[in-house]
């Protein structure tokens, strides 16, 4: 049986094997920091200014209680604070730390690492096709995710 006539050779299965794969590794290099792969969108959309936690939420597709559960793992380990917005009172913004910044780094460095391992097989130029096409797919299917920043789940 050729691919065109599995399912297993379809690119919605090994996209989703590859991407099981590629978190996994990730997640395995993250641990010693304490940090998970849907910790890096949050520090990723921080890294700019502080945003409100709703904001938040639909940046990364996620419920609010979602994202109240990461930014307390993340509050944890002295990655990000809330502080009141002076604006409205009533409302919390997330600012990441100085120790939020140092793990993002490390993050970057590590989700290099992990790419690194997962193209070095591939002849450069098909790497650079292959992470344009992801990249276009990413913009086209994931509306509001960058495709630079993992997905929160």
């Amino acid at each position: 049986m050729d691919a065109e006539e599995s399912v297993t050779g379809t690119v919605s299965y090994l996209l989703g094997k590859l991407g099981r794969h590629a978190t996994g590794r990730f997640a395995a290099r993250l641990a010693p920091l304490g940090l998970r792969p849907r910790h890096c969108g949050v520090l990723e959309l921080l890294a700019p200014g502080p945003r409100a936690q709703l904001d938040l939420a639909d940046a990364l597709g996620v419920t609010p209680a979602v994202v109240v559960d990461m930014l307390d793992e993340l509050e944890r380990l002295g990655a990000v604070r809330r502080v009141r917005d002076t604006a409205d009172r009533r409302r919390h913004l997330i600012e990441l730390t100085r120790e939020g910044g140092r793990l993002r780094a490390q993050a970057i460095s590590l989700a290099r690492e992990t790419d690194a391992e997962l193209l070095a097989t591939l002849d450069p130029a098909v790497a650079t096709a292959l992470r344009h096409a992801l990249q276009g797919l990413a913009t086209t299917f994931l509306a509001g995710i960058s495709p630079d920043q993992p997905e929160a789940g």
